[in-house]
């Protein structure tokens, strides 16, 4: 292939990937536009408004008509315009529709073979909520995972406020996972978690009494989307007991962050390797750093991942105001002495919070009636 070929393709695929997933950022230099000929125009019809998962899943008709306008006012003073682009632009414009819902398709690595379907909504808040649509911090997650697959390699997911539940869902797809729980407490999100599980598993998912199974015949993991509403930790299933725990955008209202460690507690409860990863974009400082005192006062440590760029699925990693946590929970130790007066035989309990190993070597050398009994947090 030789290099106005390979630009070509480069053009084309960039104009496909920013239509799949509702982007008007794309644009084209005169020498860019010179080589989307008939051919190359006829290549992208075909690639998305032709294809039969757009005709299933379409993209929102008011972006069509703003991403076709666009499209052709740059191809027009260069080349002669595709018949069916513009037919496409006039039946789009004739077509009535509310879009509250619509479709994007996020494509992951190179080439456009992998692809993630997701129904959402361009609407801040719907029904109450925020969860009906992806957040930029579940791109971040989610390319984060897919190049850390080792982490994830047969272990049991748990996903906190999985929203329309993109990042579960190519977890789940493209992480040689165990099983994976997606959440959510409100239900219209959950109803959209299972519909978005659907579209993506079509073949090895089944819908039956409101909750989603495997369907035995394949090698695909384990996905359910059950409610879990974190001011009850009570709530969680005895059985669901995660090894990594995820969550992208949770952590932007402070009335929601002592909750979320209370649940984040009662799972290091069930597992004490237990390992969370938490994603956000930070849109109110004195909120995250507030989730952070949070996470102290709660015996919870953290320390910070750096996601340098976008490396299988695209995101904004120009942002500065993006962070990637890794939480454990506190190793400090509790220590219950014991101390004996052999001379009344009365036992005397104090218990001591956090102390260090080091300490109790101490202790154990300067008493000699006590046992000690040791409890991790």
């Amino acid at each position: 292939m030789n290099t106005t070929n390979m630009k070509a393709d480069n053009i084309l695929n960039s104009l496909i990937r920013n239509y799949f997933k509702g982007s008007l950022t794309f644009s084209l230099q005169p020498e860019d536009a010179e080589l989307m000929t008939w051919t190359n125009q006829n290549a992208f019809l075909d690639a998305t408004v032709h294809s039969e998962l757009l005709k299933r899943y379409p993209v929102k008709n008011e972006f069509s008509k703003l991403f076709f306008k666009k499209l052709i006012s740059f191809i027009e003073p260069y080349q002669e315009v595709h018949d069916d682009i513009y037919e496409f632009l006039c039946s789009a414009m004739k077509c009535e529709s509310s879009d509250m819902f619509c479709y994007r398709h996020y494509v992951i690595g190179e080439g456009l073979r992998n692809i993630i379907t997701i129904k959402e909504t361009n609407n801040m808040v719907v029904s109450g909520t925020t969860g009906m649509r992806t957040w930029e911090a579940a791109l971040m997650l989610a390319d984060w995972a897919l190049c850390n697959e080792d982490i994830f390699l047969n272990k049991k997911v748990l996903e906190l406020g999985s929203g329309v539940g993109f990042t579960g869902i190519t977890i789940a797809k493209h992480c040689k996972i165990k099983s994976i729980v997606l959440t959510d407490c409100h239900d219209d999100v959950l109803k959209a978690i299972k519909e978005n599980i659907l579209i993506n598993f079509p073949d090895s998912i089944n819908e039956i009494n409101n909750y989603m199974i495997d369907s035995e015949r394949n090698s695909q993991p384990n996905i359910d989307a059950i409610m879990l509403d974190w001011n009850n930790e009570n709530e969680i299933p005895s059985h669901l007991v995660p090894d990594i725990v995820i969550g992208a955008d949770i952590v932007y209202d402070p009335s929601i962050l002592q909750p979320l460690c209370n649940i984040l507690q009662r799972l290091f409860d069930k597992n004490v390797n237990l390992e969370v990863y938490i994603a956000s974009i930070i849109r109110n400082e004195d909120t995250f750093d507030e989730f952070l005192r949070t996470l102290g006062n709660n015996e919870l440590t953290f320390c910070k991942i750096s996601p340098e760029c976008s490396k299988l699925i695209d995101w904004d990693y120009n942002s500065k105001q993006r962070c990637l946590l890794k939480i454990l929970r506190n190793k400090n130790i509790a220590v219950y002495l014991f101390t004996f007066d052999f001379n009344i035989h009365n036992v005397n309990k104090m218990e001591l919070n956090s102390i260090t190993n080091k300490s109790l070597l101490q202790l154990q050398k300067q008493q000699h009636n006590v046992n000690i009994v040791l409890i991790k947090n």
